[in-house]
């Protein structure tokens, strides 16, 4: 008689979970199922902590992650903290005088190490382009031959594949260098004329005049709408800015992407060393193409100890401006999104064992995804930030990585790097009003026709729970997927 009780109720209890587990489903295909945008693809894991899965639809699904790529790069950073700390991973942005062979005045080199953090603005207060200039003004030096900036730490592979070429002229498409001053980018300020059709007014911001800009903007009436396009071709030297601005409209500022980085950081030194007295007679950069020697080995084979030989710095700098903490970067490339930093993390990665390439990166992303037991086909990635339309992940992989994550000393520090629902970031937005707000701790992902989330949230009960959920195949009409996720997400924590 017990054990027909016992199974009585095992029974009841695994009817009763199913019966739950049904309207769950339900519910969540009802938050998904906006006719409006019909053709989405969604897939969704939850899980605990441990990653026991409690809810999943089509998690086994091959998705274009998007900006969730950014979660495995800042994970294997935290992964290798202390390694990467070390003073020949991060040298910081160094000025050495380079002998002339015809005993000719010297060059001078400002090589490039890696700090995505380094700055040059009028209200600069820390990572300054400018202290650099002053500690080799306080050298005595006043007269080089040349000016050479050198970002030859990393190989010249300035974007990478499967990159989209529209993105490539916009503030999230940047150039990837060494030497990098001001996240890559110019600025623009647009303003209306003083009348309706008198032609706008564009400015560069101070010692962002790169390139050449042609004016086809139009003021209009006030109650007229702004129509403002600003084009930039890969590789062009011309920035044409054509439509039209209300005359009513506040001043506009829109950042554009340079192609060539050290050219950009060694211009901007070149006028700070002459507003210091010290006369240059040509500026110039210097490029490592990229070789065999960048590819990473198979993970069967030896790995090549090449940094050392490849990246070995001259012994006497003459200015030396330290590196920015790494935390510092790691939190914009969480919070913000920040396309940039994630890209140049992923060859500080690559230095660990390698040349500073992305392939050398990756391979470290990979062995990560293998120490999570992670199958090839749950996570592919071809860079760090997640630009590349050929990255490929499933909601099992990315739940299965934070679940491994989660049983790692850095978890905590990396989850307090992430957007908070309703609070800051990427998601200071989304959630406000809903029990999620402030008690989801997630990174967002947004690309042509991909929509993605995951994370940790905290439910109705308590619990904390793993989760990805992804959107891929989004039709053009449909700007975004995010209310239907955030529905979704929203039900699954009212249900646990």
């Amino acid at each position: 008689m017990q054990r027909f009780m016992l199974s009585s109720i095992l029974v009841w209890l695994s009817l009763a979970v199913g019966a739950c587990q049904s309207a769950l489903h339900t519910e969540v295909e009802t938050a998904l199922a906006n006719p409006q945008h019909s053709g989405i693809r969604w897939g969704i894991l939850i899980a605990d902590m441990d990653g026991t899965e409690l809810f999943a639809s089509r998690a086994d699904d091959r998705f274009t992650p998007a900006s969730n790529t950014k979660i495995v790069t800042t994970m294997a950073t935290y992964h290798h903290f202390d390694a990467l700390a070390d003073d020949a991973l991060n040298p910081g942005t160094r000025v050495y005088l380079e002998p002339a062979e015809d005993g000719d005045l010297p060059a001078l080199v400002l090589r490039g190490g890696g700090d995505a953090m380094l700055q040059d603005h009028p209200d600069c207060q820390t990572q300054c382009l400018a202290a650099l200039a002053d500690d080799v003004a306080a050298t005595g030096l006043n007269d080089v031959a040349a000016l050479i900036g050198d970002d030859t730490l990393f190989p010249f592979e300035r974007w990478g594949p499967g990159w989209s070429q529209e993105d490539l002229q916009y503030y999230f498409g940047t150039a990837v260098s060494a030497l990098s001053v001001n996240d890559n980018l110019v600025w623009l300020e647009i303003r209306p004329g003083p009348e309706p059709g008198a032609p706008a007014i564009i400015s560069w911001q101070t010692g962002d005049d790169y390139f050449t800009l042609e004016n086809s903007v139009q003021t209009t009436a006030p109650e007229v709408d702004r129509a403002l396009r600003v084009e930039r071709h890969p590789g062009a030297t011309t920035v044409r800015v054509y439509g039209t601005v209300p005359a009513s409209a506040d001043p506009i500022r829109f950042g554009l992407a340079v192609d060539d980085p050290a050219a950009i950081a060694t211009m901007r030194f070149a006028r700070l060393l002459r507003a210091r007295g010290i006369e240059i007679r040509t500026v110039s950069t210097r490029h490592r193409p990229i070789g065999l020697i960048d590819e990473a080995p198979e993970p069967e084979d030896a790995v090549q100890s090449t940094m050392a030989k490849r990246n070995r710095l001259p012994d006497q700098p003459i200015a030396v401006l330290p590196g920015a903490p790494l935390p510092e970067s790691l939190k914009r490339i969480s919070k913000d999104s920040q396309n940039l930093h994630a890209e140049i993390a992923l060859r500080r990665l690559g230095l660990l064992a390698g040349t500073g390439s992305r392939d050398f990166g990756l391979a470290v992303l990979s062995a990560m995804a293998d120490e999570a037991q992670l199958a090839d086909a749950e996570m592919t990635l071809h860079g760090g930030s997640g630009m590349s339309i050929y990255n490929r992940v499933s909601p099992r992989g990315m739940v299965k990585l934070l679940a491994f994550a989660a049983q790692q000393s850095w978890f905590e520090t990396w989850l307090a790097d992430q957007p908070i629902g309703g609070v800051d970031g990427s998601l200071q937005r989304r959630f406000v009003g809903t029990p999620l707000e402030g008690k989801i701790f997630a990174k967002t992902g947004t690309l042509n026709g991909a929509n993605a989330l995951s994370g940790v949230m905290t439910a109705a009960s308590g619990r904390r729970l793993l989760f990805s959920i992804i959107a891929n195949d989004r039709p053009p009409a449909t700007r975004s997927a995010v209310p239907e996720m955030d529905a979704a997400l929203v039900a699954i924590a009212e249900h646990y």
